[in-house]
């Protein structure tokens, strides 16, 4: 009798992540053809750059920043870009309820994904369209304003946007993953917005803010993000990095324990 066998083997995994290339395809798919959310993080950051720096621009005239004179105009860009980096943000946590309340979540944790994997990917998708959108801020001011800035200045004020996205990414990813109600989430996004921006040296200096909002500042995370991208476009890395490292810790911490809580929250779905 001939014996029987088989000259083939069975598949061996390549070991490649590809669990994690689908995951962050997926995640940013979900945030970037979500028309809604597309335009509420691109909403807030076109009208002041158009609006509300032209106007206020041709009243103010020029500011005097630790001792430069600047047009308020690039005194205003770093208040433009954190405006798009924090509302952008909002929208990545926005998707996470919008995924569970259709049920999406569950049948993804169907599947025999690395939450890993899956919390790399988040995360990565929602830092990269944030970071898209303010880049986008960015472009359109460039070409619509004359900016003075060294061309080793540019590289700086796209590092501390950088870092800002990372931060402020991390911490609605985490606020969304910790509160449980959508409204409750929605009502905070809505009204920290503005709070965090206008409770910053964002239409002044520090020293020209009220004396209960100087304090607020000292704590505000978008303080760092607009004082960082200030100075790194005006003066450089030497006077932009107690910034820059203020919110390299707040990046840290923010997506420590959105990852965290993320993970605790896929275990319980």
């Amino acid at each position: 009798m001939a014996d029987l066998g088989f000259k083939t083997t069975a598949p061996v995994p390549s070991g490649k992540p590809a669990d994690f290339t689908a995951v962050f395809y997926r995640e940013y798919a979900l945030l970037a053809r979500n028309r809604v959310n597309l335009i509420l993080g691109l909403t807030p950051m076109l009208v002041y750059l158009l609006l509300v720096n032209t106007s206020l621009g041709n009243v103010v005239g020029n500011i005097t920043y630790r001792g430069e004179t600047l047009p308020f105009a690039v005194f205003l860009l770093p208040m433009v870009l954190a405006m798009s980096v924090v509302s952008a943000s909002g929208t990545t946590g926005m998707a996470m309820f919008q995924e569970e309340m259709s049920g999406v979540s569950t049948q993804l944790w169907s599947w025999p994904l690395r939450r890993s994997r899956f919390l790399a990917g988040k995360l990565l998708a929602g830092v990269s369209l944030v970071l898209a959108q303010s880049l986008l801020a960015l472009a359109v001011a460039a070409v619509i304003f004359d900016y003075p800035f060294h061309a080793s200045h540019w590289i700086w004020l796209l590092l501390a946007l950088v870092l800002s996205s990372v931060a402020f990414n991390g911490i609605y990813l985490a606020a969304a993953v910790l509160i449980s109600d959508y409204r409750t989430f929605m009502v905070l996004t809505s009204v920290s917005v503005p709070v965090l921006v206008f409770a910053a040296p964002s239409l002044s200096t520090s020293q020209q803010l009220p004396t209960v909002l100087r304090w607020i500042s000292t704590v505000n995370p978008v303080s760092y993000a607009v004082t960082g991208m200030r100075d790194a476009a005006i003066f450089g890395l030497g006077k932009a990095w107690p910034s820059l490292v203020v919110l390299a810790v707040v990046a840290l911490v923010a997506n420590f324990v959105a990852g965290r809580a993320l993970l605790r929250r896929t275990r319980n779905l």
